[in-house]
């Protein structure tokens, strides 16, 4: 039995020091071997799902013109930063990736069912949610009780 091959991409979000989201992304293309890891920041978590979403499709429509230019560390130049800044990405030179990252894949070739997207959406939301508050009066009434 042959096994399918799928091009997997890791998704991390962080909020960075100045009070940005960084999302990082680490795309493991099946088809030709490589991986490539990629970043970019926005300053609402709107902002950052609607550019994860294009970034996501421009990672699975360009992977060959990526890998062409981007697979050997000696080939990169100017027009693989170029290629990466027109979709407002950068190249991540970092060598760990956050533990905790959410997984989508896809066959090569083939663009994400709207089924995945909505899913990653979801998960993502629940991460970018702030933490509940507790009211101040329910505080205080804590404290008189102990």
């Amino acid at each position: 039995m042959r096994r399918v091959q799928r091009n997997t991409y890791r998704i991390s979000i962080e909020p960075n020091q100045a009070g940005r989201f960084e999302a990082r992304i680490e795309a493991r293309f099946a088809g030709s071997d490589w991986t490539l890891r990629v970043y970019f920041l926005a300053a609402t978590p709107a902002r950052l799902l609607s550019h994860l979403q294009a970034t996501l499709r421009y990672l699975q429509r360009r992977e060959e013109e990526l890998w062409m230019w981007g697979a050997n560390p000696a080939d990169r130049g100017l027009f693989f930063d170029d290629l990466l800044s027109q979709s407002g990405l950068e190249l991540d030179r970092r060598r760990e990736f956050p533990r905790g990252a959410l997984v989508i894949a896809a066959e090569p070739g083939e663009l994400f069912r709207p089924l995945q997207l909505a899913e990653l959406k979801r998960r993502l939301a629940e991460r970018l949610a702030p933490a509940p508050r507790v009211a101040p009066r329910a505080v205080e009434a804590l404290r008189s009780s102990a």
